[in-house]
């Protein structure tokens, strides 16, 4: 049987969507959430692939040599030895991802290869911060302060580590019972820190304090796990997203109870980037995208897989974004600083919207 050609390796693609196609509201635009599109993914490269395929079909693959791809390794590179890998988990995909607030060209970052390093734009590590050297251990939040000059990473069985930005440790302590999800440093006192973990606990924590697993200021349970826990601008209020349904607003006045509770469908799936509401940075806005659950209380027939905003104090929906061309999951949203830009991450897509687009109201 002759081998498939094989589609392009798919990039993240950037989408800018003009300006009418927001006009719409979601209930609108049912009718066409009820369509199934498919399209094929045609490569530009058609001849290349074939001549390289047909090439491929008329290898005799040796018996120490039978994947395809090692095969095509060899054909393209004779008899090069064939490289060695270590096993990182998925690919070694990224966790956490910050600029360096006192040089723009470089970012740090952590990562299922059990690193979290600074690096610059031309692909050179700069410095790494830490090194798990293991396979079973990665990091999985990261977060940055240029005032105090600190580095705060959490990894996946509860550890967090401080550092300062010379790369000198500070602390290493277990935080968690399970993986830290979520590490923030407060905008306005970056001595105060919030982890999440999937041990279903938010904990606030006094840096100059910090003496053992014991000695955080709050623990703020929740009835599932948590994808993430991060601070207003201005410091006063924190925002959690639970992995099930429930976005909650805690206030510095009173850490113990909850502000607000915005039922919200956003539920974990294995393959699906966690979603994580995040706040806008001028108004009292929050952030999220919708993954509908047939579960959920509030659920409606052919409901849209939308970017939610609501008011920060009420828990009110302000309004729904939705692209028909970009139907799919929106995990990550963030703003610019101004606050009239935000950027959607939908798997291999990003979409920017601008203040002037986002008037479909819900």
């Amino acid at each position: 049987m002759a081998p498939r050609k094989r589609s392009e390796t798919q990039k993240t693609e950037v989408v800018l969507r003009s300006k009418n196609k927001r006009n719409r509201s979601p209930r609108e635009l049912e009718p066409e959430a009820k369509k199934h599109c498919v399209k094929g993914s045609g490569s530009s490269r058609g001849c290349d692939s074939g001549c390289l395929w047909a090439g491929l079909g008329n290898l005799q693959v040796p018996p120490p040599c039978r994947s395809i791809v090692r095969a095509l390794h060899q054909y393209k590179l004779g008899r090069a030895a064939w490289p060695s890998l270590q096993q990182i988990g998925a690919g070694g995909s990224i966790t956490g991802l910050k600029f360096n607030p006192l040089n723009a060209n470089q970012f740090f970052a952590s990562s299922m290869e059990g690193t979290t390093r600074l690096q610059d734009f031309k692909g050179n590590t700069l410095r790494v911060f830490t090194s798990s050297d293991t396979c079973n251990v990665w990091f999985c939040s990261l977060d940055v302060s240029g005032s105090s000059r600190m580095v705060v990473t959490g990894d996946n069985v509860g550890n967090v580590v401080l550092l300062h930005m010379d790369g000198k440790e500070l602390w290493n302590l277990r935080m968690h019972k399970k993986k830290v999800t979520h590490v923030a440093l407060n905008p306005c006192c970056d001595w105060f820190l919030a982890t999440a973990s999937v041990d279903q606990t938010v904990k606030i924590w006094d840096l100059r304090q910090v003496r053992g697993k014991a000695s955080f200021l709050y623990s703020l349970p929740h009835r599932h796990p948590v994808n993430a826990a991060c601070f207003s601008p201005d410091g006063a209020r924190l925002l959690t997203t639970d992995q099930k349904s429930e976005i909650r607003v805690y206030s510095a006045s009173q850490w113990d109870c909850p502000l607000g509770l915005i039922p919200h469908p956003h539920r974990h799936f294995q393959h699906l980037t966690p979603i994580k509401a995040a706040w806008h940075p001028r108004y009292n806005l929050i952030v999220v995208g919708r993954y509908p659950d047939p579960n959920f209380k509030s659920c409606s027939p052919y409901e849209l897989r939308t970017i939610d905003v609501f008011d920060g104090n009420s828990g009110k929906m302000m309004c729904q974004l939705y692209d028909p061309e970009s139907s799919g999951i929106s995990s990550l949203n963030e703003f610019n600083p101004m606050g009239d830009t935000l950027a959607s991450a939908m798997g291999y897509h990003v979409l920017i919207w601008s203040q002037e687009e986002t008037g479909t109201q819900k």
